[in-house]
Formats: C-alpha cells, structure tokens, sequence
C-alpha cells in the first residue's frame, strides 16, 4: 500500500513540474478553465490509479497500452475492472462542466461537443504534436469513435504516455 502511495506521490510530482515548464500545458489549461482542468486531472488520477490496481507489474505507461489492447479485447469478460472513476470525481465531471465542454448530449445519444472549451484548447496546440494534430482532426470530422477505432489510431500513431496531453485525450475518450 505505501508503494502505491510513492508511486502516485512520484506521478503527481513529475506532472506539476511539467506544467511549470510547457507553455502549451498553460494555454490548454487556461483556455479549458481551472475548475475543468481539476476535474480533467482528477479523472486521469483516477484512471492511473486504477492501471496500479489492474497492472500491478507495469509502470504507468505500458499500463496505458496495455488497456487500450485489453478494452478492444473479445476475450475480457468482466469490464468492472476497466471503470475508473470515483464517485467524487464523477461528480466535479458534471459539476465543473467539463463533461459538457466534451459531449453534447442528444436526447437520444452522446455526440462531441466540437465548439467546446475542451476542442478549442486542443485545436490552440494542436500544432505542436502529430498525435495531437490527428485526434483533433478525426474527433473534430467523425465525433467520437467506436472504441475499436479510437485505439487502433491512437496506437499507430505511438503515444507517448509520459505526455500530459496524451494522457488526458485516452482519459476523456473512456469518461463519457
């Protein structure tokens, strides 16, 4: 338990001291807005909390791999394991208004909110990196994707989990 702890203190630590240097971190963040930005943070706590839990034996990064293999997986029989988010934090994703800056909600489906602080943070940084570049292309033509589709792209263009923005674009796609 105390490694866990360590190694969720380790994650926290190196994620504000790439903050403090990104400007591109800066401007994302200031366009989606601080309450949002804690709600965001909080959900990829929660999902990195929960690879510790599923993947014990790998560091952060293959575990984020390693889901996007499993949740396209035929064989996983017991998709419990796979939800993330605590109550609280479920919560402050309403609350704050980021699941509305992410998803419109239809009266009958979800679809993309391509207009929303969340698109619009993207498409000012989106320059600066090709995964990011895509993603933002394909969510902003076709919406949100069959989650087959979503983790074949997103693997063939070689993530880097160590990437704030990576990181958080994997999470937004599994917090509807």
């Amino acid at each position: 338990m105390k490694k866990l702890y360590l190694i969720i203190i380790l994650v926290l630590t190196i994620n504000c001291s790439q903050k403090k240097t990104d400007k591109r971190i800066t401007e994302f963040e200031s366009i989606l807005g601080e309450r949002q930005t804690k709600a965001l943070d909080n959900l990829v706590f929660d999902f990195e909390e929960n690879l510790i839990q599923i993947y014990p034996d790998l560091p952060i990064e293959k575990g984020y791999s390693q889901y996007l293999i499993d949740i396209k997986s035929d064989t996983i029989t017991k998709w419990d394991k796979f939800k993330f988010q605590s109550k609280n934090t479920i919560m402050e994703y309403y609350k704050s208004g980021l699941h509305d800056e992410i998803y419109n909600k239809d009266t009958t489906f979800l679809e993309a909110n391509n207009i929303g602080k969340y698109m619009t943070a993207l498409y000012r940084i989106k320059d600066t990196d090709t995964l990011i570049k895509k993603y933002w292309k394909i969510r902003e033509a076709a919406g949100i994707l069959p989650n087959t589709m979503f983790v074949d792209g997103i693997l063939y263009h070689n993530p880097d989990f160590k990437n704030y923005f990576h990181k958080r674009i994997v999470v937004v796609e599994f917090s509807f």
